[in-house]
């Protein structure tokens, strides 16, 4: 992994609260996580369990819906 350049200074904060800021000298920032990715969740395996379930139902609902489109169209139908 590669070390960090620079040094972080007393003007680096932000006194807001609102981010926290650090500079490099070259003007990087970094911004707090909010949201979603904030904190990670207590149940990591059942959250992936829940993703891998719902994206699997995902790809079968497009799946239909590709069935159903092709069902439905006839090549004797007017395309106007």
């Amino acid at each position: 992994m590669a070390k960090a350049i620079g040094t972080a200074r007393s003007t680096d904060t932000n006194v807001k609260g609102i981010a926290l800021r650090a500079s490099s000298g070259s003007g990087m920032t970094f911004t707090k996580a909010r949201g979603l990715g904030a904190s990670m969740v207590a149940d990591l395996e059942g959250v992936k369990a829940k993703a891998k379930a719902q994206y699997r139902a995902d790809r079968a609902a497009a799946a239909r819906d590709r069935l159903a489109e092709r069902r439905a169209y006839s090549p004797l139908e007017c395309a106007f």
